[in-house]
Parts: C-alpha cells; structure tokens; sequence
C-alpha cells in the first residue's frame, strides 16, 4: 500500500469527470459527491490510509465510516489516470487500505454479517445454497452437476433475487432458440468473489474464486455466458489482480451475447425514450485488468514512468456499444446523460457501500436519478441488476416518474408485448 498512496498530489481530480459539460454533473466520485469534503475523496482517503499505515492514526468511527461511505466504483482511479496515468493508483490503494481494516478486524458490522454469509453459504444474502437452483424450476436445463456443454449460463447472485428470475427465463428461451448447447451451474455454482474482494478479505475472495476456477476446469466448457455486471467485472478485473486466470474459458457478457444472437421475435413496438445507465462492473471494471510487473522510473529527471512499459487502463476497454445496439434494435431513442461509458456516474450499490451506509447509497442513486431525468428519457436501463433495483427503490422513494428497469427486461417485454403492456410492465 505504501509505494504509491504517497505520490497523491492532493490535486482532487480524483473528483471530477475529466471532460466537465455542467457543474450539476460535474463530479465523478459518489462518496465526495455525498459527503462533500476532502476527506471523501479518494486523495482523502489515501492520507487517512498513509497515516493509519505510519502509525499516526488510530480507528475510528468516522474514518470506518468514510472508507467504506464509497461503492469501489473506479471512477476515481479513472479520472486520476487521465492526468497522472500509472503514478498514484487510487483503486489498488482503496482496495489495500480496505484489506488492511479488513484483516485488523475492523470492518463495519453488515458487512462482516456479508462475509459471514459468503463463507457458510456461499452468497451474500445468507439463503439457503441448496436453492441456488430454484429459479430454474420448469425450465427443464441442464446443470453441471449431471451434464457437460460447450456453454455455461452464469447467473450468479440474481439466483437468489426472484425479480430476475423472468428475465433469467427470458435468457435460456433465447439461448435455446438459438440452438446453443449450455448447462447452468445450478446448486453447483459457486460464488465468484468479487464482493468479498471489494469489502477488503482477499483471502475469502481468493477462495471463492479458486472455487469457481475449479468448477469451471471440472465443467470442461469453452464459453461463459455472464447474466451479472458483478460477476462480469470479477471474472475480468479482479482474478487478475489475485493472480488468477480462467484459462480457456472465454467469458461474453448477456449483452454481447444478444447483440451477436438478434432477436427474430419483435413486437410492433413505437419509439421511446431511453436512457442509458453504464454500469461500473460493467463499464470501466469489465475492462479487462492486465497486471504489471517492473519499476517506476524517472524519465527527464522528473516524469515517472513505467519500465518495462505497460498498458494504461482508463476503463475504456468496457462493454459499451452492444448494450446501446440493444437498445437501437428495440425501437429506442437513446438520449444520453452527460457522464456516460467510463466515465459514468455510478448509482452506489455496489462494493459494500450500500450495506455499510444506506444513505451514501441512496445519495449516488437520486444524483443519478436527477441526471436521467433531465434528458427528457421516459426510461432509465441499465445492464446491472443490481443497479436498476436499487435505482427503482429509489426512484419510488423520491416519487420520480421515470421507469427504471433492467436492460434484459426491458428487451423482453419489446420483443413480446405491445408497446402499451410493454411499457407498462417494464417500469413494474
């Protein structure tokens, strides 16, 4: 943690989206977006980390508070990087500063009852592994357990969420349609680990995921289908930075999946407005992480430079243009909002912030929410269902009139439904 939380020029642009179109939506970071002073931002953060790291400091309330007050978004570290590239690192360092309070026992209470789920039943919300398969009843799918297929259907924790559950069906009709060989992980699924990796217990992380690697390697499959923006962002930003490869296996989002499988079954649908949210997981954290090995060296005596030269990451190798021909292909008029792709502003559900300070989360989701709707969009989609759930809780709290619903969902009921039942259904 030490070799780059001291290169932080306090600059604070950390904060701001690089390209700023209004001062309304001018900042990228929620946690500073809600909490207003320095100390939330992620240059904040990692003088709280330098001085708990020199023994200068102690725990407190306020500073567990502030650490975990964020949702490991990245925006942070890709604004950074636009500026400074590889020289300050935030989210490496919020992601070790969270592994130090982690392992000195000091994470807040819900999310050690999150961790303690994860380890006895192998999904954050504590229910019962056995049902990991129930949403799947009827459906008559293969599982790992008894078959083999050239594909898997990852559905990660929207097994446990019966609002996913029609979209999941959804998914395997197409995937049948389509005349695809897949199986589904079923019961036998494990829990990916990126959650437990954002909380700070890599070593549970590093766990669930060599479970995962293993149930992969033993499932002889070729291609992953990834229902989940979580699972996603895991498989292809966190695993290798635990060192970590799923050999193999190719791994292809539901959005790319559908974009390169059209639909032939479309409704007479009019046009609608659509807005479009881009997830973090999987926008700059779906970017594929390829970790560096070498030393930083000074060029000119005063620029720090990698040696060997590396990739600068800046989240632009995120899934972006498939949900949007998605949306295209469904008769939408897409009206952005002005943070978008990488440098979208992230709705706060995610990383453990919304189970460690509720309000910090409602707080990123209202901004967004107020950004959506000063588009004019009748509709709020997002690929992430974690996103839209959260998004339309909030959004019923604050009495907004936008209709928030999941980018699968929303596809379902325009190629099913006309567009008065469609909309009507997709705003449920």
């Amino acid at each position: 943690m030490n070799d780059k939380i001291a290169n932080c020029t306090r600059c604070t642009f950390c904060k701001w989206v690089p390209e700023v179109k209004s001062e309304a939506f001018a900042e990228i970071c929620p946690s500073v977006q809600h909490g207003k002073f320095f100390s939330h931002t992620a240059g904040g953060k990692l003088i709280a980390a330098y001085s708990l790291l020199h023994g200068k400091t102690g725990y407190t309330e306020n500073l567990i508070d502030n650490i975990y007050s964020c949702s490991m978004c990245g925006g942070c570290d890709t604004s950074c990087k636009t500026l400074f590239a590889e020289h300050v690192e935030p989210l490496n360092s919020l992601y070790a500063l969270r592994q130090r309070v982690v392992s000195d026992g000091q994470a807040p209470e819900p999310l050690k009852v999150v961790l303690q789920h994860l380890r006895q039943t192998g999904n954050p919300f504590g229910c019962e592994g056995a049902t990991r398969g129930d949403w799947a009843t009827g459906l008559d799918l293969k599982q790992t357990k008894t078959h083999q297929a050239p594909f898997i259907l990852h559905v990660g924790d929207a097994a446990f969420e019966p609002h996913q559950w029609s979209a999941l069906h959804h998914v395997a009709r197409r995937m049948n349609a389509a005349g695809v060989n897949f199986v589904i992980g079923g019961v036998d699924e494990p829990d990916t680990g990126g959650l437990a990796f954002d909380i700070g217990d890599q070593q549970l992380a590093t766990t669930l995921a060599q479970r995962t690697l293993a149930w992969l390697e033993k499932s002889n499959a070729e291609t992953l289908v990834v229902y989940g923006d979580d699972s996603f962002s895991a498989f292809r930003n966190i695993y290798p930075r635990l060192g970590l490869a799923l050999g193999k296996v190719r791994i292809v989002h539901i959005a790319q999946w559908l974009a390169q499988h059209p639909s032939n079954e479309k409704a007479d649908c009019e046009k609608v407005r659509v807005t479009y949210h881009d997830s973090c997981r999987l926008g700059r954290l779906g970017e594929e992480h390829k970790p560096w090995a070498g030393k930083m060296v000074l060029a000119y005596n005063s620029i720090p430079i990698q040696e060997p030269a590396g990739q600068l990451q800046l989240g632009g190798g995120g899934v972006y243009e498939e949900p949007r021909k998605l949306l295209a292909d469904a008769n939408a008029e897409l009206v952005e909002m002005e943070r978008i792709r990488e440098f979208a502003f992230c709705c706060g559900a995610g990383g453990g912030g919304a189970q460690a300070n509720p309000e910090f989360a409602r707080a990123a989701a209202r901004h967004r929410l107020q950004e959506a709707e000063s588009t004019g969009a009748e509709f709020l989609v997002s690929s992430c269902s974690s996103c839209s759930h959260h998004l339309k809780q909030v959004a019923e709290q604050e009495g907004s009139s936008l209709k928030i619903v999941g980018l699968v969902e929303f596809l379902q009921h325009r190629e099913t439904a006309p567009i008065a039942t469609a909309a009507s259904h997709a705003g449920e």
